[in-house]
């Protein structure tokens, strides 16, 4: 199984510093575990306290947010093919979930839950600070998506109101 994890490694985009490192892949892949997952399951559940990493490695899953008024909607859909990973944030905080990702088919993952990723990050300082930058350059970039899509809301709000005075 490793080989398997160590291959899905190398395409996964918070492992760029380590692709062409079998080693250092191999270390991790070993924390990980193989996890299946069928249709309709969810994978993670938002509102739930998670602590772990999901990498997609078989299948589709689609991201789902609720409204405030607990109204549910599709955020995205992604297959294997895409290489996601996806609770980055759970190895860093012991937060509650943002979003719920189900399966929309079986699907298999490899997942790393934080006791077992902190422990590496013991063991091997300089590949647990680059993974964590890697996730905090991910995060960098959703906080700025988000900070866009909250001015465009904003801009869309105000011209609606004075649209209507």
């Amino acid at each position: 199984m490793e080989n398997e994890i160590v291959s899905k490694l190398k395409n996964i985009i918070i492992f760029n510093d380590f692709k062409d490192d079998e080693e250092k892949l191999l270390k991790f892949s070993l924390i990980m575990k193989k996890e299946k997952f069928v249709a309709k399951d969810y994978i993670i559940k938002e509102g739930n306290v998670g602590d772990k990493l999901y990498i997609l490695n078989k299948g589709s899953v689609k991201i789902l947010r609720h409204t405030l008024n607990n109204e549910e909607y599709t955020v995205a859909i992604y297959n294997d093919k895409e290489n996601i990973f996806f609770g980055e944030v759970g190895l860093v905080d012991n937060e509650r979930r943002s979003a719920s990702v189900i399966a929309e088919t079986e699907c298999e993952v490899f997942s790393v839950g934080r006791k077992d990723f902190l422990t590496l990050c013991e063991e091997d300082t300089l590949m647990g600070y680059k993974v964590i930058l890697q996730i905090a350059k991910r995060i960098s970039s959703t906080l700025r998506k988000m900070n866009r899509d909250v001015i465009i809301l904003f801009e869309a709000l105000v011209n609606e109101v004075n649209g209507e005075l």
